[in-house]
């Protein structure tokens, strides 16, 4: 990883890329400080290069002024700032060229998208409108404009976007790409665009800036981009004689979001076929997704035939892992658990990128909390949101005690790990464990807080982060005339942490699904994987609502692999001893579900306020602070932000 890499004229300190990836935090197309300060603390950090995205090229395609514009007119300054920033650090900066083509939107703009054949993007599903000889003349010179624009400002080269399904990916694509003149048909012309367009950014910006082409191994679909093609794209590109380096990934929208693969996906998902690419060629070759700390990279870098790995949602969850790794400081780096919720799921919510494990993503400007004096802390319970408090109070300079009533931290996260596809959440908890030990906390397990025990404690503030606990009634909002379903109580009838930790029964199990957070998808998955016969009821109208477009295909996949069968719209009317009434939510059809051994509750969780409130009514004095499920049972981004932001000289103000 840190052996330092020559490409063109450029030397990268080392093989780690911050590859690109959406942040929505520039502002009306233009650099941002936050932006600035975002890009600077992966550099900061000890990324060898920095490939930006994605820079829109050209007006036609730009989806939203969140996303930065490369040739607007007032751009230039924010681009020289941003620049400088990556430099100071002595990292190579490199801009990717993004023209979404059908995979886009035209809400902002309202103008149709644009494609070289008008079908319809499986997962935006709008009909894009065909391009025209002379759009495509003026989408080839937009993207020599976009690379002037960023080279004239400073930065090292530019990176022209064609894979992922993205436009010039769709005119590469013969499953896409239907056109009948010379853009269309064989290879040859499916990738004159392609050649065209690095001819012409290699003749606005010159021999000296870095050009590379991003391209896929395969698209992973029928029909598609094969890797037999893949290496016939690399060697053409070679023969170009303008390319510097290959960044090689995989997929399109009809598995989406395959290249920002979950933590379901293996590890270093598309290396080897980012290596028979890297066969065919003789230029240096890049590959990125499920690469998250040094033994993917050097698993990926050992046999020379890749030279860089794309790092990126490891360095959004960590920014310093470059430097911490050099130095041998592997424990202390922060863990992607590759959830896709903080970044993903906060760009398809129209948000700015997030991180559920690193709260400080796009918050890079502002300054830590001023602390005017130390205070002896008690935290209680060492789930995600309670051992984060104490490392974040700890590193603030507090003396912490933790209180933990199970014989070990982690919380519901604990059981969840249990399940392979969902194992990595628990490598948040196994860090911040770490850091509890390396900074000196006290935590104590098996440790119960009575209210007695707390009222004694010689503490200046509490700090509850008790979780939250299952509902047992089957009751659903969609319902709310229904406090209870007839049965809840019966002895077969558990909680998903129930079966997680004791195992299933018989086999054949009745997963009923209100839930916000993953619990019932999670062990419907586990039990159908089992061989258990898994039904999944649920209220909503599909299946894993909570998931969100940024995982909701990938899940549907890992349960059809189950075998779960899908029972949506739908709800439990009574629970009998070996079979379970049914009903429709949006009707008043009821039906039987027989020979049912195991009924699994998934219906979400209520907050454990038992002790605050108990010290509330015995008078408790000393500022008690509530963090995470206790305070309203959310995600784990949430509990991690609750704990990460606090601020006793805010919360302990008179």
């Amino acid at each position: 990883m840190f052996t330092p890499l020559r490409i063109g004229a450029h030397v990268l300190p080392n093989r780690i890329v911050n590859t690109p990836h959406q942040t929505h935090l520039a502002h009306g197309g233009r650099v941002t400080p936050e932006q600035i300060a975002y890009y600077e603390a992966r550099a900061a950090g000890g990324a060898g290069m920095i490939v930006t995205g994605s820079w829109a090229v050209w007006r036609r395609t730009w989806t939203t002024p969140l996303v930065n514009l490369a040739a607007a007119p007032d751009a230039h300054a924010g681009h020289v700032a941003l620049a400088e920033a990556v430099h100071r650090h002595g990292t190579v900066l490199v801009g990717q060229l993004h023209d979404g083509g059908r995979q886009g939107s035209s809400a902002w703009q309202r103008l149709p998208l644009l494609a070289p054949s008008a079908i319809a993007d499986p997962v935006v599903r709008e009909i894009p409108k065909e391009l025209e000889h002379d759009e495509i003349q003026e989408m080839i010179a937009a993207h020599a404009s976009a690379a002037a624009a960023l080279c004239d400002a400073g930065w090292d080269g530019v990176e022209v976007f064609a894979a992922q399904g993205y436009a010039l990916a769709q005119f590469l694509s013969p499953q896409v790409n239907r056109r009948h003149d010379e853009y269309g048909g064989g290879l040859e012309a499916r990738m004159r665009v392609v050649l065209d367009v690095v001819a012409a950014v290699r003749d606005a910006v010159g021999r000296g800036p870095l050009l590379g082409v991003r391209m896929n191994a395969t698209d992973l679909v029928e029909g598609g981009l094969d890797v037999e093609d893949a290496c016939e794209v690399a060697r053409r590109l070679q023969g170009s004689g303008a390319v510097d380096y290959l960044s090689v990934s995989a997929g399109s929208n009809e598995l989406y979001p395959s290249w920002i693969a979950d933590m379901a996906a293996p590890r270093a998902t598309f290396a080897e076929a980012a290596a028979t690419v890297s066969d065919a060629v003789d230029l240096p070759v890049l590959v990125a997704t499920r690469i998250r700390d040094r033994s993917d990279a050097e698993r990926v870098l050992s046999d020379g035939r890749i030279d860089m790995v794309g790092m990126t949602r490891a360095l959004i969850a960590d920014p310093d892992l470059p430097r911490k790794l050099r130095s041998g400081q592997d424990a202390a780096v922060r863990p992607c658990i590759g959830c896709n919720q903080g970044c993903l799921g906060s760009l398809l919510a129209g948000g700015a990128l997030r991180c559920t494990v690193n709260v400080a993503v796009g918050r890079e400007t502002l300054p830590p909390p001023v602390v005017r004096r130390r205070r002896r802390v008690l935290v209680v319970g060492a789930g995600p949101a309670g051992l984060q408090a104490a490392v974040t109070l700890a590193e603030q300079g507090h003396e912490v005690t933790v209180w933990e009533r199970a014989d070990r931290p982690g919380g519901q996260v604990s059981w969840a790990r249990l399940v392979p596809t969902r194992a990595e959440l628990g490598s948040i908890v196994d860090h911040l464990a770490q850091r509890v030990r390396d900074l000196g906390i006290d935590l104590v397990t098996g440790r119960d807080a009575r209210i007695d025990d707390v009222m004694a404690c010689d503490a200046d503030v509490v700090v509850l982060a008790t979780g939250s606990v299952p509902d047992r009634t089957g009751f659903t909002s969609a319902l709310p005339a229904v406090a209870a379903v007839p049965g809840h109580d019966r002895p077969h009838v558990r909680s998903a942490v129930d079966v997680l930790a004791a195992g299933p029964r018989g086999v054949r199990a009745v997963v009923v699904d209100d839930d916000p957070h993953g619990q019932a998808t999670t062990v419907a998955e586990h039990l159908g994987a089992l061989g258990i016969e898994t039904h999944l009821v649920t209220r909503s109208i599909h299946a894993g609502s909570w998931a969100g477009p940024a995982n909701l295909e990938p899940l549907h996949r890992r349960l059809a692999a189950a075998r779960v069968r899908l029972h949506t719209s739908t709800w439990v009317q009574r629970i009998d001893e070996d079979h379970l009434v049914l009903r429709g939510v949006f009707d008043a059809r009821t039906w039987r579900l027989d020979d049912v051994d195991d009924v699994v509750l998934a219906t979400g969780n209520h907050a454990d306020t038992s002790l605050y409130e108990a010290l509330r009514a015995a008078g408790e004095s000393r500022p008690v602070i509530r963090l995470g499920d206790c305070l309203a049972p959310r995600r784990l981004d949430h509990a991690i932000w609750d704990a990460a932001t606090i601020d006793l000289e805010v919360s302990c103000a008179p």
